[in-house]
């Protein structure tokens, strides 16, 4: 059977129905998952399919993405041109990360929620990570960190309270940021509204190896 299937989607900005591929939850084969959830497969990876392409407009969106409003619309529809290429198909990490980009445009014209745009740039330093190059990887670690940081502090709806502190804990962490990744994993220990015992274990792991090292 073929991993991938075509989904109907339609753009959020021109309302055009269009085609575009996705990976069947039957063909995910996780092979390993990083502390950060970066997640690799056998197989097709479903991170590569998760932007969609509108091909008569050029947006970039995600599921998570709200339809913009007709201001935002007029922007997105005089700043964002239509790629002549075909994102429909099978995608490599390089197409996948030409998507992501596109994406987070698209979210920046729309002003979009900062815990979307944290969602986005870190999607895309996994996807520089699978191709081994570290200063982009690192570009996009702290980019999420930051818009984590502005969703943590200024927004009403961060989404998964537990999750969030440990990903800010644990990109603190990668970016050499001891410190503050460790009061991070005390926060989500100590807290006892946190319950989800995976998060808690997880953020024991890496706050032990982190003092393991001092």
């Amino acid at each position: 059977m073929d991993d991938l299937f075509l989904k109907n989607v339609t753009c959020l900005v021109c309302g055009n129905n269009f085609k575009t591929s996705k990976v069947r939850r039957s063909r995910y084969v996780v092979s390993k998952v990083d502390t950060d959830f970066c997640t690799y497969y056998k197989g097709e990876n479903p991170l590569f399919y998760n932007v969609n392409i509108c091909p008569f407009c050029g947006y970039g969106f995600t599921e998570n993405f709200a339809e913009p409003g007709e201001s935002s619309k007029e922007a997105i529809q005089n700043k964002i041109f239509k790629f002549n290429i075909d994102f429909s198909g099978k995608r490599s990490v390089d197409l996948a990360i030409l998507a992501y980009r596109r994406a987070i445009d698209c979210a920046l014209l729309q002003k979009g929620k900062n815990i979307l745009l944290a969602g986005l740039s870190l999607h895309m330093a996994w996807l520089y990570r699978f191709l081994g190059e570290e200063e982009p990887e690192r570009k996009y670690m702290a980019e999420s960190l930051h818009y984590y940081k502005e969703a943590f502090e200024k927004d009403a709806e961060i989404g998964n309270l537990a999750a969030t502190l440990y990903i800010m804990g644990d990109l603190n962490r990668r970016l050499g940021n001891d410190r503050e990744a460790i009061l991070y994993f005390t926060k989500i220990i100590n807290d006892k509204s946190i319950t989800d015992a995976g998060i808690i274990r997880m953020a024991r792991k890496r706050w032990q190896d982190m003092r393991g090292t001092k």
